[in-house]
């Protein structure tokens, strides 16, 4: 007889958890600035007059973390179309004029480099796969997901994922218990089936405990967060150490 599993699914977070940023090359800033140089190229080409190239990279900035600030008050999900409507308002463009899908097309978000995923994600995830669980992807992250795929495509992770979603598409942010309910709804399960493993204990585990899941916190050395308040109910330093986990827990 076929042993039913208690565990049907693992959602996992995605940055830190599944690919480590910890070889991030140069500033968040930094990395950014070849993509709102990019938008900034568009708007130029639809006859639009526009600031300094300096100037427009201090903007779309500024609006960013304002965007991100505003939001995480309330944990409403930042939203990067929001912000672009902000960068335009102030150089005096009406964002009704401009088509948003256009210019984050033209953002040409691409994976960061020095970012790759940890050396046995692959091989977990793999695992999980072959063991019939289903996976989903929740980060908070305020782009849209079509705007990270490319990412998980150029790592060859997308394939793993029977669900994936941002804050930014949601409009809530983790640890807002409406991410985690949008996921369970897309996989068709309930809390007590799944396990979450993300890196930030008030926002992943709290989030992952706050609707009733296994939380499982990824701690790798390189991030040294603490457990800010939390419990989780396991710590790993590697994703190998889910596996046996969640044997344990079937």
């Amino acid at each position: 007889m076929t042993k039913t599993k208690r565990i049907k699914a693992v959602i996992f977070d995605l940055d830190d958890t599944l690919i480590d940023w910890s070889g991030l090359q140069g500033t968040y800033r930094e990395l950014f600035a070849p993509s709102y140089g990019n938008m900034r190229q568009f708007l130029v080409e639809q006859g639009y007059d526009m600031p300094s190239a300096e100037d427009w990279g201090r903007i779309a900035y500024e609006c960013v973390v304002e965007e991100w600030t505003e939001k995480k008050k309330t944990y409403a999900g930042a939203n990067f179309g929001d912000a672009i409507q902000a960068m335009l308002k102030r150089c005096g463009i009406d964002p009704e004029k401009v088509s948003l899908k256009e210019i984050m097309l033209a953002y040409g978000h691409t994976a960061a480099p020095g970012v790759e995923p940890y050396p046995d994600t692959h091989p977990v995830l793999s695992q999980l796969k072959t063991d019939g669980y289903k996976m989903g992807l929740i980060t908070n992250a305020f782009h849209p997901m079509w705007m990270r795929d490319p990412e998980l495509e150029k790592y060859d992770l997308i394939k793993y994922f029977d669900a994936r979603i941002t804050s930014g598409d949601t409009r809530f942010m983790k640890p807002h218990p409406a991410i985690y309910w949008r996921m369970l709804g897309l996989l068709n399960l309930m809390p007590e089936d799944c396990v979450f493993v993300g890196d930030r204990p008030a926002h992943d585990i709290q989030g992952a405990h706050n609707v009733g899941m296994i939380g499982v916190m990824m701690d790798p050395p390189h991030l040294n967060r603490g457990f800010e308040g939390t419990n989780p109910d396991f710590v790993i330093n590697s994703l190998s150490e889910l596996l046996p986990i969640l044997e344990n827990l079937n």
